[in-house]
């Protein structure tokens, strides 16, 4: 879909806007981008990892707005949308993200905002822009950035308050009636004290049309947000920058569109009857139109995110440096959807009793979501989830003219809460002989705390080879408290092909209700070397090791024996190198690397039943290629080229057995070793760009 964006963007700044006029006259020389990759200030090309650096002026230029734009820019990068909207959304670096449909696994790439890890990397708001650098490191970073960071890391870096001012506005509207807007004041409050103000709003009308009239529709949102920050210089060596956070959304995700029907499915037929309102014809259409849905459930989903920082620096002496950064924060999020995506419901659900046709357009359907009903305890909304956590970094950092030292103490306490409820009609067939009205309600009461320990060290060891090293231990406790429900009504009286359910005398099938706890504990570290093969090169060769937190499963088919899932563990080998050409007007970075990630967490279904479940799975393994250039042709023409070859495969992934497998053909206890691509074979992923410099 293609927008027409009409922008208008007032700027207000200090009486030294000709001093920045000048700062704007560049040298025909590629900028050099400094980076905090490894906890301390340093160029883009003297990092012995594989990163990307994006400046305000390059996301700028790309028209930066999420971080789904990031894969436009940086080739190893994926983003992936979930149904459940910002909710589901998940992100991966060389083919490793989350292999997961369920909740409960920890990601494999690390989303770090102004110092703080994120949980999820939903819980970052590019709505709130201010954006100074983006960093996109691939491979493991568990030694400086902790556990779920296997696949990479994001370290995203806000602009801060200072002494100068300014001001800023941004108003765009497009022509498919989204209309946002964006405010930034920044200055000094006194001699010692500075501050930044940033907030936004944005409408945007649904692009999905839904043909029930009762419903808007889909794909909408309406969000709000601001970001405070206040930077105190208590002294000349000791200064602590306060920040806080908040953004309230409401969006319609992304709906279910059904893009056709598979004529051996029971119900096809039916439903093909219910999308039309009766009509097969018109239901067609609605199958050959992917911006058309017809459903009498809102799918929607409402989160807030609050967020508050304090980041203390204390310049102890000339090679010593204190760094504390605590941070709170806070989500709650209510996601709602119609699972079966048409008009087919249960009719009167306010009665006692519902009557509908058996076998018509309304109950044709194998399964049909029901809306409000006594069986449903939460209401409207399928899953409310509730997230609260506190972390603590505390690091000590060493320079001198030939070593650097990180070392710290990291600590985590989390607690999330949940609720899902999906009651579901399931019409008489084969395996369930009569109909049914099902509702599994259940709730989660999941905490965490984690702890660790970390220590990075680089020396010089001559003026042309670098050494370095590190290591983290990390101890995960987790407890589970899980209540699961199932409601099953099958009070039926029906007489000529009409049925009367009686909806008030549900009845309790089966309780699950436990308390179950987990622990785990790992190490992560690297290991590598730097030649500086001239002033303007380098090569590095390192080895890395990471690993996924322990997960948990607090789905439907959670019980006290299968709660757990072991860390997966990942090991890699990269060599890379780095160099500035042609009078350093380009530049050129590459790396080749292997990786095994051992006890993948993924989602498979339960042998025997249609549940499914978080489970340790197998072997993965990735290897790849990457390279980055850049070449500043004229001062006002700077050309980039970014590839990446990702080759990423399941060697081991236990499936299901295919019917009448046998022992002898790979068939043990249900089931067989089943390698496969996870994530496909990407040959090249080519971002380029030709952009003017002004």
């Amino acid at each position: 879909m293609r927008k027409t964006i009409l922008a208008l963007c007032i700027a207000g700044v200090s009486a030294t806007a000709a001093a920045q006029e000048a700062q704007r006259v560049r040298s025909n020389t590629i900028e050099e981008v400094i980076v905090t990759a490894q906890k301390r200030a340093q160029s883009v090309s003297e990092v012995p990892l594989s990163i990307q650096a994006l400046t305000s002026d390059k996301l700028e230029s790309e028209r930066f707005e999420s971080l789904a734009d990031l894969k436009l820019i940086s080739p190893s990068f994926t983003f992936s949308n979930g149904t459940a909207g910002n909710f589901s959304n998940s992100i991966s670096m060389r083919g490793l993200g989350s292999f997961s449909t369920e909740g409960g696994v920890q990601p494999s790439v690390s989303t770090v905002v102004d110092g703080v890890a994120l949980a999820r990397s939903t819980e970052f708001s590019s709505d709130l822009g201010d954006i100074e650098r983006i960093e996109v490191i691939a491979g493991p970073q568990g030694t400086l950035f902790g556990r779920n960071s296997i696949g990479g890391a994001l370290n995203i870096v806000r602009k801060g308050p200072s002494e100068e001012f300014a001001a800023e506005i941004e108003v765009a509207a497009t022509d498919d009636n989204e209309l946002s807007t964006k405010a930034m004041i920044n200055g000094a409050l006194s001699d010692r004290v500075q501050g930044r103000l940033n907030v936004f709003f944005k409408d945007r009308d649904g692009h999905i049309k839904n043909l029930d009239a009762r419903q808007g529709d889909a794909g909408g949102e309406e969000s709000r947000g601001l970001m405070v920050k206040l930077n105190f210089d208590l002294s000349d060596n000791l200064s602590v920058l306060l920040s806080g956070d908040f953004v309230d959304t409401k969006t319609g995700g992304n709906p279910l569109v059904t893009f056709g029907l598979d004529t051996l499915y029971p119900g096809a037929q039916a439903r093909l009857v219910a999308l039309g309102n009766g009509d097969a014809a018109k239901g067609q259409q609605v199958l050959d139109d992917p911006f058309t849905v017809n459903a009498n459930t809102e799918h929607f989903l409402d989160y807030t995110q609050k967020g508050l920082v304090a980041d203390v620096t204390w310049q102890l002496n000339e090679e010593w440096t204190l760094k504390s950064i605590s941070a709170l924060r806070l989500s709650d999020q209510t996601f709602n959807q119609d699972i079966d995506s048409s008009p087919a419901s249960m009719g009167n659900l306010d009665s006692t009793t519902a009557t509908a046709l058996v076998g018509g357009s309304t109950f044709g359907m194998f399964g049909v979501y029901l809306d409000g009903t006594n069986l449903s305890p939460l209401g409207d909304s399928g899953i409310l989830n509730e997230l609260e956590y506190f972390t603590q970094e505390l690091r000590f950092e060493y320079q001198a003219s030939d070593l650097s030292v990180v070392t710290g103490l990291y600590l985590q306490d989390y607690q999330e809460d949940g609720k899902t409820d999906v009651p579901l009609w399931i019409r008489g067939a084969p395996p369930l002989p009569t109909p049914i009205i099902q509702s599994d309600p259940y709730t989660n009461d999941y905490s965490q705390q984690s702890w660790a320990v970390f220590s990075d060290v680089t020396w010089d060891l001559n003026d042309v080879v670098q050494l370095f090293a590190g290591v983290r231990w990390t101890d995960e406790e987790a407890t589970l408290k899980h209540k699961q429900l199932s409601y099953v009504a099958r009070d039926f009286s029906c007489t000529n092909n009409v049925c009367d359910i009686d909806l008030t005398t549900a009845y309790v099938n089966n309780t699950i209700d436990f308390t179950s706890d987990g622990h785990s504990a790992d190490w992560s570290g690297r290991v590598g070397a730097k030649w500086d093969v001239s002033e303007d090169s380098n090569v590095y060769a390192s080895y890395s090791r990471g690993f996924i937190g322990i997960g948990v499963n607090y789905t439907r088919s959670s019980t006290p024996t299968n709660t757990y899932l072991d860390p997966s563990i990942a090991d890699s080998f990269e060599i890379g190198f780095k160099s500035d050409l042609l009078d350093r007007t380009a530049q050129v970075h590459g790396a080749i690397y292997y990786m095994e990630v051992d006890d993948i967490q993924s989602t498979k279904r339960i042998p025997g039943s249609t549940l499914t479940a978080p489970v340790n799975v197998g072997k993965i393994r990735s290897q790849g290629i990457e390279l980055n250039t850049s070449w500043l042709a004229t001062d006002l023409l700077m050309l980039t080229l970014g590839v990446a070859y990702t080759d990423v495969e399941f060697q081991e992934f236990d499936m299901d057995c295919y019917v009448g497998q046998t022992v002898a053909q790979g068939c043990v206890n249900g089931e067989q070793d089943l390698p496969r691509p996870a994530a496909g074979h990407h040959p090249l992923a080519l971002p380029p760009s030709g952009l003017p410099r002004l």
